[in-house]
């Protein structure tokens, strides 16, 4: 990317009389892979991960036992 600006007056506060602007973009050239490709021991470390995760948000719960009458519903 180019940015080009042009003013007549350099003075600050004057204005933008004058102002002329030139933007020039132009594609950039072809890249790699960003990442590497992931190893069969990258997959199953993840695999790990998530299983752990799974597990542990069915812990984390709390439970409790409410015993209702008809007194408490109303009736």
């Amino acid at each position: 990317m180019r940015l080009y600006c042009h003013a007549d007056d350099h003075e600050p506060g004057i204005g933008d009389r004058g102002e002329r602007h030139l933007i020039q973009l132009w594609p950039a050239p072809a890249a790699g892979q960003l990442h590497p490709p992931l190893s069969e021991q990258d997959r199953q470390a993840r695999t790990e991960y998530a299983t752990a995760m799974a597990r542990q948000e069915e812990h984390d719960g709390i439970q409790y036992t409410v015993r209702l009458t008809g007194d408490d519903l109303g009736g």
